[in-house]
């Protein structure tokens, strides 16, 4: 006895729905909501990055001032430079006091950035953002110092 194997082929019938365009509709569906997350997610990377980088140049800027010797515009120089690196183009950095001079017990470095002008995307997340930084640190030019007995 010879069993015989035949193979049916599948037809749509009229009573099954089509399935033609569901992909299309799902990808409409799913893109806008994956992309939003994505640019945002890059977007707020960024802004982490400019922030973190904007503390550090505030403290750079401060160590530069509190040497004996160094004056506002090199505090500046140095912040703007760090900030520089990642790509900042438009900052506001101020010193206090505005003259260093042997009596300074401390000296302030303060940043202001506004994020609008150095966002990536449409800065549709952080409107009018603007990320500050502050570092104050004592001088070593006073005579309230002194070294031994």
């Amino acid at each position: 006895m010879k069993v015989r194997f035949t193979q049916r082929r599948l037809r749509y019938t009229e009573t099954q729905p089509s399935r033609r365009g569901a992909t299309l509709v799902e990808f409409a569906v799913v893109a806008p909501v994956f992309f939003l997350l994505l640019f945002s997610g890059i977007e707020f990377g960024i802004l982490s990055t400019i922030r973190a980088t904007s503390h550090n140049a505030a403290y750079e800027g401060a160590r530069m001032l509190v040497i004996p010797g160094a004056d506002v515009a090199l505090g500046i120089a140095e912040a703007e430079r760090i900030l520089g690196i990642i790509g900042v183009d438009n900052l506001t950095v101020t010193v206090t006091p505005n003259v260093i001079t042997n009596t300074t017990r401390e000296v302030t470095v303060n940043i202001f950035i506004p994020y609008d002008d150095n966002a990536i995307f449409v800065p549709m997340f952080t409107g009018g953002l603007v990320i500050t930084s502050s570092t104050t640190l004592a001088t070593e030019r006073y005579n309230g110092i002194t070294a031994g007995p």
